[in-house]
């Protein structure tokens, strides 16, 4: 089958990207050939607040052409794709719900959507219509979490939706504990509101007035500026208890960074899936989450991590402690966690009408 893949793909940063090329290669090991429609731009700087990487050129089957400001050429690529079997697609925001809209009604092929959020994560407008424009002209969609499905049985007509377990983006294997005390958090990816760090920091002073004996780790872009954060940090004397590691950590860091602590946290306000979560089970690393979206599917309480009861601060250390308390047996359980991108793949071919 020939496979046109609309969306980004390194060297753009994060775990769509990452996400994106491990679908491709999968449909390649089936089989399948794939060419890829990519983006030079993908937001305006005004609302893409993190580091912006160059993008630049990649040869073989792989264009960066696409820019979101640019009508004619999501009207180029929509031509382009007409020669495809199929069209996959990541949904993520309804950013840019028109740019594909326009490309795939130009294109007239078959759809299928990896749809990560269905809802965005932030308050943005018309987001439900738009989200509902761009699956019309879709057959299926494939999500990591039965809560994504549910969202998408409830804001779209699609009748082909599969859910399949996030596999992890990078290969890593399992590494062995660091030695404690202290007790290592490490919090990974993108530093944004809905992602909790600032919960993770509160858990980590509520534990400090318990005595525990721990540090904890904020590795990745900021999406605001970290100043407040340490500041906030100064005041309340975690300076000396909690790193800010400011700056995105490429793939070759992921690995080493979490082999330096025990448990990750996520103590997201809301969520569909984290990819975070398969890269610290490759590593034996258990999680310790919030109760939000699908969180708790990823992350099975007793076995690979511990659900925080709520979405706050004490709930969280409470989690943190917990998760302490059987160590062992919970990194085991993650080790034993897996996914394979062709499951992946294999459900989106599925979806088709």
């Amino acid at each position: 089958m020939h496979i046109a893949y609309v969306g980004p793909v390194p060297p753009h940063r994060g775990g769509i990207a990452q996400h994106g090329l491990r679908t491709v290669e999968a449909f390649e090991r089936l089989g399948h050939e794939v060419v890829i429609e990519s983006w030079k731009s993908l937001y305006p700087a005004a609302l893409f607040k993190g580091e912006r990487p160059s993008v630049p050129r990649r040869g073989g089957q792989v264009r960066f052409r696409l820019r979101w400001w640019n009508p004619l050429g999501w009207v180029l690529a929509g031509r382009r794709c007409r020669s495809a079997d199929l069209i996959v697609f990541p949904w993520v925001t309804p950013f840019h719900a028109v740019a594909m809209w326009v490309l795939l009604r130009v294109a007239g092929r078959s759809a299928v959507a990896i749809v990560h959020n269905p809802d965005p994560h932030e308050r943005m407008p018309l987001a439900r219509p738009l989200l509902r424009m761009v699956m019309h002209r879709c057959e299926g969609s494939v999500v990591h979490a039965e809560a994504a499905a549910a969202v998408m049985r409830a804001r779209t007509r699609l009748e082909r939706i599969a859910v399949t377990p996030h596999p992890p983006n990078l290969a890593l294997g399992t590494e062995p504990m660091p030695e404690r005390p202290p007790l290592r958090l490490l919090f990974l990816g993108f530093v944004r509101a809905y992602k909790g760090a600032d919960l993770a920091i509160d858990a980590v002073a509520e534990l400090r007035r318990r005595g525990v004996d721990l540090r904890l780790t904020i590795a990745g872009d900021f999406w605001e500026d970290p100043a407040p954060m340490h500041e906030d940090l100064a005041t309340r004397m975690l300076a000396d208890v909690v790193e800010l590691r400011v700056g995105y950590v490429p793939d070759e860091e992921i690995g080493p960074i979490l082999a330096e602590h025990h448990l990750v946290v996520a103590p997201y306000r809301s969520a569909t899936v984290s990819g975070i979560a398969p890269l610290a089970f490759a590593t034996g690393r258990p999680m310790v989450v919030t109760p939000v979206g699908g969180l708790p599917e990823a992350v099975e309480h007793g076995v690979n991590g511990v659900v925080a009861d709520a979405v706050d601060g004490v709930s969280v250390a409470d989690a943190v402690l917990a998760a302490a308390e059987q160590l062992d047996e919970l990194a085991a359980g993650a080790a034993a966690s897996s996914s394979r991108w062709e499951d992946v793949a294999s459900a989106l071919l599925a979806v088709r009408a």
